[in-house]
């Protein structure tokens, strides 16, 4: 075999190595890239199971909110037209007056959430800035209910009367507040059941 015969082998079996090495890296590449695709898509697909439980609590816990404070106004209201004083209609969350968001906030700060369709991402992300953003006004309102109504409270109803026997202004403006919190947190509520039947669709991913 002439020298060049020799060098010429050589350079094949140096370049079929490389080959190999090549398509050994490129298949590691590739076996890693679907492993972290898969992992992504585990994340998801659990962000997205504790997002909905979230929202279905809200769908369930929201409505019983509003059908109780509707009540206590028609009450109230019923109670107004026959001429009986009452002590103006309330409503108190029972526990923490602001619903826990804990789901949510971990695909955020994961950034799992930027995993989910960015339509789907904005209008979530717009839905958990409002319902906090109305409990935080339902926490104002609780506050007046403790300092102004339950201490009128025990004296009696003629404690949230004018001489006039109308009641007095705070309280008017009391009552359409709490009707305002209701009315949109049934619309939130509304907005919630929308978007876990979206999370809840094939295809979340996008």
């Amino acid at each position: 075999m002439s020298t060049g015969e020799g060098r010429k082998g050589r350079l094949g079996r140096i370049a079929a190595e490389f080959f190999v090495i090549f398509v050994g890296v490129t298949a590691a590449f590739f076996v890693e890239g679907y492993r972290e695709d898969l992992d992504q898509r585990e994340d998801l697909r659990n962000a997205a199971a504790g997002i909905s439980e979230e929202l279905a609590r809200y769908e369930t816990r929201g409505m019983e909110h509003v059908d109780s404070i509707f009540r206590s106004i028609e009450r109230w209201e019923a109670a107004d037209r026959a001429g009986e004083r009452r002590v103006p209609a309330f409503y108190r969350i029972p526990g923490a007056p602001l619903p826990p968001t804990a789901a949510w906030d971990a695909a955020v700060s994961s950034g799992v959430a930027s995993l989910i369709e960015p339509e789907l991402r904005i209008e979530l992300g717009y839905f958990y800035s409002e319902f906090v953003g109305i409990h935080q006004k339902y926490s104002r309102y609780a506050e007046f209910v403790d300092e102004e109504i339950l201490p009128r409270a025990e004296i009696g109803p003629e404690a949230f009367y004018d001489s006039s026997g109308a009641l007095e202004p705070p309280f008017r403006v009391h009552m359409a507040l709490l009707g305002e919190f209701a009315g949109d947190l049934r619309a939130l509520t509304e907005i919630a059941s929308d978007l876990r039947a979206r999370l809840e669709a094939p295809g979340l991913g996008g």
